[in-house]
């Protein structure tokens, strides 16, 4: 069996700009070596190449979903703003519910998710949407729950962004901020429950700090050593408990950093904490987080057949997906196109994420690169995700995430001399640039977002090794001359497998030989 991996460095974009890149500041000998013995090429893995907004930066989700797909989908960003733009959404048939719930049971209407000015997981313009179709539809009850950002937002954004919501609302003539949280509490996504207890009760208990004066409060918080992602829970209106016969929408598209808070609203046998009794609480959310009928959901899942997972299936060809906790919904769910089953020959795993990445930069890097190797004689195909370089990102820790991307090049060796020796194929991408921006040249204060940088493509086998010259490789890297749908059809190239009609991505192949 000759093996083929697709290695994905998460948040591992490409840029000659040295100030601010902890991959260029890093000690990478394998990945230097596989630049200079290996075709590359650079793929846009942003903006309408993503099936995004124009000039919109790439994520996780988007990223990995493009990949597996082969295709660019229509991303839910594009589609809510589109249904804004042609009315369809002051008319879409979930949310209109919603508002007839109020009416009926003369009750108040929540909405609560990300502030941001970023569009990974939440967007303001739809928060903004939303409270227009309140007011179109004479809703006078209207209380806001914010989950302050930090991330894909500057990490001291919230009162500016604050300021935005408020004059809002105060133009519409609708509409009251009730609480803010950090989204490291309200959109957990690694099973720590307790964290999503203390949003959970926040929101639906009025439990927490009390600050009528935001601003003030958001200082305080600044000066005790925490960012927007960390801010404790803090009621700003007492008068906005979430209670029985109100109706509430979350405002996210993105699923996976929902599901758990919005599981301890709707799901009747949840008993991982204790909840308040909410009789007819009505919960809608722009996209589906999770399967549950007490759930309504405003914009549903797309159906996108044969993707990379499934056809590979659908051959025959047993493959294994593996990533840490943090990305593993994006090996399984988003590669495999919105479908949570595995497909017939496929085996997931999960290694279980560190509770503190910036203290272990190393993260689950060396286990999986453990276990892949462990694993090589038993799988046709693999799909790893290693998820330091976008994870420490984040924290806008220059030297954690400089220690995080080497300790990827490290495993990424390893795996790429045991393909080697099997004569095996290996492949590594990224789903979107991160580590490589993390700097603000104007300020030179830290930066946490994603960018719209491209992410690199190597192509790695005995036939294709070939010494690189320096021109050579200047030239393939200097613009993006592929996009992230183009690498489900060279895996299938390689594997000697058809490309199914929905894919319209590219082979790579012709343009690496």
């Amino acid at each position: 069996m000759k093996p083929i991996v697709l290695a994905v460095l998460d948040g591992w974009g490409y840029s000659k700009q040295k100030l601010g890149n902890a991959i260029l500041n890093a000690k990478t000998p394998n990945i230097d070596s596989i630049q200079q013995n290996y075709p590359s090429l650079l793929l846009q893995a942003s903006g309408k190449a993503a099936g995004m907004t124009w000039g919109e930066s790439g994520n996780s989700e988007v990223g990995h979903l493009t990949i597996g797909a082969g295709r660019v989908i229509f991303q839910y960003l594009s589609r809510i703003n589109k249904a804004i733009d042609n009315e369809d959404f002051f008319s879409n048939e979930v949310l209109t519910k919603t508002i007839g719930h109020v009416h009926e049971n003369n009750s108040v209407l929540h909405l609560a998710g990300l502030l941001t000015s970023g569009s990974v997981h939440a967007y303001l313009r739809h928060l903004f949407a939303l409270i227009d179709m309140a007011k179109r539809n004479n809703i006078i009850n209207l209380k806001i729950h914010l989950f302050a950002d930090g991330k894909d937002s500057g990490l001291k954004e919230a009162p500016a962004l604050i300021k935005k919501v408020e004059d809002y609302l105060s133009q519409v003539g609708v509409g009251k901020i009730s609480t803010i949280i950090g989204r490291d509490f309200a959109m957990d996504r690694g099973k720590n429950w307790n964290l999503t207890k203390t949003a959970y009760e926040l929101l639906a208990a009025g439990a927490g700090e009390k600050a009528p004066d935001i601003y003030k409060k958001l200082d305080e918080y600044y000066l005790s050593g925490q960012n927007d992602s960390k801010i404790l829970p803090t009621v700003i209106d007492d008068t906005g408990t979430i209670k029985e016969n109100d109706a509430l929408i979350f405002f996210n598209f993105r699923e996976d950093s929902m599901r758990q808070l919005v599981e301890a609203f709707v799901d009747k046998e949840f008993d991982i904490f204790e909840k308040k009794e909410l009789n007819n609480l009505y919960v809608a959310s722009l996209t589906q987080y999770l399967e549950n009928p007490n759930l309504h959901v405003a914009f549903p899942i797309p159906e996108i057949k044969n993707g990379l997972a499934e056809t590979l299936s659908k051959n025959g060809r047993k493959q294994y997906h593996i990533a840490e906790t943090e990305k593993y919904a994006h090996v399984t769910y988003f590669f495999n196109c919105l479908k949570n089953a595995p497909f017939d020959g496929e085996t997931d795993f999960l290694s279980e994420s560190v509770k503190n990445p910036t203290e272990n930069p190393e993260m689950k890097a060396g286990d999986i690169a453990e276990k892949v190797l462990s694993e090589i004689d038993r799988y046709d195909f693999f799909v790893i995700n290693f998820a330091n370089g976008d994870i420490l990102s984040h924290f806008g820790n220059f030297e954690a995430t400089v220690k995080g991307i080497q300790a990827i090049d490290e495993a990424v060796g390893k795996i790429k001399s045991a393909i080697l020796e099997r004569d095996g194929i290996m492949m590594i991408t990224a789903d979107h640039g991160n580590a490589e921006s993390l700097t603000y040249k104007s300020s030179g204060e830290s930066e946490t977002k994603h960018n719209d940088n491209p992410v690199p493509f190597y192509l790695i086998g005995r036939q294709f090794e070939r010494m690189r010259r320096d021109d050579e490789i200047e030239l393939s890297m200097t613009k993006a001359s592929g996009l992230l749908a183009d690498v489900a059809p060279t895996v299938l190239e390689l594997m000697g497998i058809e490309k199914p009609a929905e894919m319209t991505g590219e082979s790579l192949l012709r343009q690496l030989a």
